[in-house]
């Protein structure tokens, strides 16, 4: 294992610091999303749209990954039934596929566009793009003020050691979810 890979497992809160990072770059893309939604009228940007594309298709699931392959499961060994809490991320489960489902139909007409240079329907797109960024900045404000301070109050050092960024990334390469240990 790297000396990174070691430092990660000690870190306290390396499942949190990661899910900020993650939330970090959803914002960015959420920016980069809303100066596309500004231009349509314009011809796109391929560098901003492709990347952008590339993007939507990677972060959802990334964030995904990371919070109900790894955060929810042991949040909720911790959280007695019935506590709103739970209601909580059941919620927050459903906004995710949601929130998935909007980023893979929003990449789909974006790469359209860039096949064509513009927007065929500048209206159609600018209201995906915005709904999707809209969702994704609430979602993530809310998961900051809520859940990010729920998973400091309940979880113990021993749930964080239980994460691991290398396997984590290792996981998105590969397509499983060995590493949960919880």
């Amino acid at each position: 294992m790297t000396e990174s890979g070691k430092q990660d497992e000690l870190e306290p809160e390396g499942l949190l610091a990661q899910i900020e990072k993650e939330h970090l770059q959803e914002q960015n893309l959420c920016d980069r999303l809303e100066q596309i939604a500004d231009d349509l009228l314009e011809p796109l940007d391929p560098v901003l749209a492709r990347t952008s594309v590339v993007e939507l298709r990677q972060c959802v699931r990334r964030h995904l990954v990371l919070e109900e392959g790894y955060l929810y499961p042991v949040l909720t060994k911790r959280l007695r039934r019935g506590e709103l809490e739970t209601d909580l991320l059941n919620q927050i489960r459903e906004e995710h596929a949601n929130d998935e489902c909007l980023a893979y139909d929003t990449a789909d007409q974006l790469e359209r566009a860039l096949e064509r240079g513009r927007a065929e329907n500048p209206e159609m797109l600018g209201y995906m793009l915005h709904g999707f960024f809209e969702c994704r900045r609430r979602h993530i404000a809310w998961e900051d003020a809520v859940v990010l301070p729920l998973a400091r109050s309940r979880l113990s050092a021993k749930d964080f050691r239980a994460f691991s960024v290398v396997e984590f990334e290792q996981s998105l390469t590969t397509g499983t979810l060995t590493f949960t240990r919880l």
